[in-house]
């Protein structure tokens, strides 16, 4: 009897443990990305927990009055050590950017006590901004849901003298605001073969003809022939940069970083010499696959490629990024014209990488077990890809099925409403960011440890006559990557390498420059520098800059 009570209470124990694990992992699978306000109390709550490892301020205000927080991880002075700069939310809609950066931000604190966390976090200095653009991002969390990529600055996108007349309705009132298809022998879109949820334009060639036309969700409510062309949302701060801005384009800004979150950001960087290089979460992808040297680019007045030293820096990160995170089928995603990564390369003259941190998996196709050949090659379209995905692990939010509506603008025509879902296409469940976090921290720490690392070796001290002393020394960049980028040669803002001999009362530099300033060091490469001092007494040699640190050695002159 009581072999039989103490079972029924491991059963009914376990059966509570299991039901506890299910209800946390059904939790974690459907807790949302943050809103500013949860983001900023998960910021704080790291900056209070690890005050001695993390530092968190807010540089600036969004127009919608949001902080534009920085949160800065290491010990000791942080602008004395060489730093790397991890920018998110720059793209609105890109959530999973700033996820990603506030987990890696929680992984690296939850584990400083660790022996090479903690060594990690006492050489180099991490400067984190995960959120540039808090007012588009925050639409995620307000009604009616929409991907938005202004800020709250108020704009006349349509140049008629009013401002935000022309909104998205949600006109199926489900809370989302996704697309409207209208049957119309006038249109150019056609249901993809593929997946007939999906519409893509019809091709002539394929023998198509058009049968919907494709707008978002709403009405034209200021009847210019134009649908939701002027609603809240003003700036895309990811054109809103200083290189290959483009001028005249709604959404652009007045003029280049117009805005007060970009000009927080930058002015932030450019104050700040130490920073080696800028990694980006966002919606363009140089790291995947590196980008190529083109000749053609670089020898014009205003260089629109990367340069011809900084080509194999590329590649090398790139296959540490892909060899360190194990991500593959990344999609093409180039640059928009004034994005922050370029203006990070081109302007500010450091190594500037992105990624999207997260795109959809490939999908093995089925096989015909039958036959033994698998069903028809995959699409190439990324929605179809994305729904295709979204199936296989039966995601249920993603698309939005197409619901007939009677649209005041098509009346007597077929009209429905549907589509992917608002942050569906960049964003995952949060759930599933983890592993990808865990991938990318992994990744940044085997870069940090392939930063440069300046040593003084081989120094000789030879005393002559006349009180005279020859100093000898070599100067060797021991990391893996050089102590700069190429186009930070030809940028006046980004310190340039320095080997300094600094002297004491009653010393001087006869022969030799004291003060030897040469462009960025290649990994491996070492110089000799060589001195004549008159006097006696303690020098110090010094090499390095701020993106590197400084290595300082003491000399004795006899």
């Amino acid at each position: 009897m009581k072999y039989r009570s103490l079972l029924a209470l491991l059963g009914a124990f376990v059966s509570c443990l299991l039901y506890h694990t299910e209800s946390v992992a059904q939790s974690s699978a459907s807790k949302p990305y943050s809103s500013a306000a949860e983001l900023a109390n998960r910021l704080k709550s790291l900056s209070n927990r690890y005050g001695t490892f993390a530092n968190l301020q807010s540089i600036g205000k969004s127009p919608g009055g949001k902080d534009i927080w920085l949160l800065t991880l290491g010990r000791g002075t942080a602008a004395q050590k060489p730093a790397i700069a991890l920018v998110a939310g720059v793209y609105g809609p890109h959530l999973a950017g700033t996820e990603l950066a506030v987990q890696l931000a929680e992984k690296l604190l939850s584990a400083a006590n660790q022996d090479s966390v903690a060594r990690l976090l006492s050489s180099k200095t991490f400067y984190i901004f995960p959120s540039i653009n808090p007012d588009a991002q925050e639409q995620f969390a307000a009604r009616p849901r929409y991907e938005r990529v202004g800020n709250n600055t108020a704009t006349d996108d349509d140049r008629d003298g009013r401002l935000n007349e022309d909104p998205f309705e949600d006109l199926n009132k489900d809370g989302l605001i996704t697309q409207i298809r209208v049957e119309d022998p006038t249109g150019t879109f056609v249901a993809s073969k593929d997946d007939p949820r999906v519409l893509v334009k019809a091709d002539p060639a394929k023998g198509e003809t058009g049968r919907y036309v494709l707008i978002s969700e709403g009405t034209d409510t200021d009847k210019d022939g134009a649908f939701n062309e002027d609603g809240a949302g003003g700036i895309d701060l990811d054109k809103n940069f200083t290189f290959d801005y483009p001028f005249f384009t709604p959404g652009s800004g007045e003029m280049p970083v117009s805005e007060p979150e970009s000009r927080a950001l930058l002015d932030f960087l450019y104050k700040a010499p130490n920073v080696y290089a800028v990694f980006t979460f966002g919606p363009y992808n140089n790291l995947s696959e590196a980008l190529k040297f083109d000749r053609t680019k670089t020898i014009r007045r205003v260089i629109t490629g990367i340069l011809e030293k900084d080509a194999p820096v590329g590649e090398q990160v790139s296959r540490l990024y892909n060899g360190q995170t194990g991500l593959k089928d990344a999609p093409a995603m180039p640059p928009t014209k004034g994005n922050f990564a370029q203006t990070a390369y081109y302007h500010y003259g450091r190594f500037s990488f992105s990624t999207p941190g997260w795109w959809v998996p490939k999908t093995t196709a089925s096989t015909d077990t039958t036959k033994g050949k698998s069903n028809a090659k995959p699409s190439d379209n990324e929605d179809v890809k994305l729904l295709k995905w979204a199936d296989a692990n039966n995601l249920r939010d993603v698309f939005i099925n197409w619901q007939p509506i009677e649209h005041p603008d098509f009346p007597g025509r077929k009209a429905e409403v549907g589509g992917i879902a608002p942050f569906a296409r960049l964003n995952p469940p949060v759930s599933l960011l983890n592993d990808a976090a865990d991938k990318h921290l992994k990744f940044l720490t085997a870069f940090v440890r392939q930063m440069p690392e300046i040593d003084v070796v081989n120094l000789r001290t030879e005393s002559l006559s006349g009180g005279l002393t020859r100093v000898t020394a070599q100067v060797i960049n021991r990391g893996l990557l050089p102590t700069g980028s190429e186009i930070g040669d030809r940028v006046r803002f980004v310190p340039k390498m320095k080997v300094e001999l600094r002297t004491g009362n009653g010393q001087t530099v006869v022969s030799g420059r004291k003060r030897i300033l040469r462009s960025p060091m290649a990994a491996g490469e070492s110089m000799e520098v060589t001195f004549l001092v008159s006097g006696t007494g303690r020098a110090t040699l010094e090499a390095g800059n701020a993106m590197t640190g400084i290595k300082s050695i003491d000399i004795t002159l006899r």
